[in-house]
């Protein structure tokens, strides 16, 4: 009888560990899927309990208690379960957590005609690091005489900027293009006109915003993304990577893209 009594005590205990172990289990997949790694913040976003601005590589917990300094403060979040979503709010401290945009377009190779020209350079361009972008000799040829140029307010001046070309391919570089008089001026967002120049008279393109966001801040950023998803395959993050630099960033130029994410993190754009 009591070695009866004592494997019944057996069983119970090992349920009761077992349940323990479960219950855990499913404590700890329920934390994950509410803990985010925080990639990015545009604005000021901060943390009521602490007073702290929210910052690249913070944890976000469901339910926590934030101050929207603008209405249009946003920050990239992901994890594993749940993937990148995009935090937003106001400045009352609603929170919404909403699905991050699915763009993974990229802008064109060769350039042939000034439509081409013209949808290439539109809305917010980024260039990472710098960008060489193939254009027709035939339809623009580059020499001393017939360029491409920039032109952008500073201080009150319109500047007038010469772009660089090698053979066919126009360089945009941020650091010639943020230079007057041979003296570097503080990087800013802004919009640029772009014209190409051929007999002496100028013809517009289109106004548009190049982005050159620093480049060890943004793979930093990055990293924290392709952490937080976890083990997803080479392609699933380029997917992500291209998606999360058109959401915050502007639309690349997929050579530009091809080669940045060979160069810093040995993906292979197919």
């Amino acid at each position: 009888m009591k070695s009866r009594y004592v494997l019944i005590l057996c069983v119970c205990v090992t349920s009761a560990i077992l349940m323990s172990l479960l219950g855990t289990e499913k404590t700890k997949r329920l934390a994950n899927t509410e803990r985010f790694d925080v990639i990015n913040v545009q604005g000021r976003i901060i943390f009521k309990s602490s007073g702290a601005d929210m910052k690249r590589g913070d944890i976000y917990v469901t339910g926590t208690k934030l101050n929207f300094a603008t209405n249009d403060a946003r920050a990239a979040i992901v994890n594993q379960n749940k993937g990148r979503l995009i935090l937003t709010g106001n400045t009352k401290g609603k929170i919404k957590v909403l699905p991050a945009a699915n763009n993974i377009s990229s802008r064109s190779g060769a350039l042939l005609n000034v439509v081409d020209l013209k949808k290439h350079f539109s809305d917010r361009y980024l260039i990472l690091k710098r960008s060489e972008v193939q254009i027709s000799k035939q339809s623009f040829p580059m020499d001393r005489e017939t360029f491409f140029y920039l032109t952008y307010e500073h201080n009150g001046e319109e500047i007038a900027k010469k772009l660089r070309n090698e053979d066919d391919f126009l360089i945009l570089d941020k650091e010639e293009i943020y230079k007057i008089d041979g003296k570097a001026i503080p990087y800013e967002e802004k919009e640029m006109t772009l014209y190409y120049r051929q007999d002496g008279k100028g013809l517009k393109i289109n106004t548009f915003t190049p982005v050159f966001p620093d480049n060890e801040e943004l793979k930093a950023e990055v990293n924290v993304l392709l952490e937080g998803l976890g083990k997803v395959s080479e392609e699933e993050q380029i997917k992500e990577i291209t998606s999360y630099l058109n959401d915050f960033y502007g639309n690349p130029h997929k050579n530009n893209l091809r080669d940045w994410l060979k160069s810093e993190f040995k993906l292979e754009k197919k």
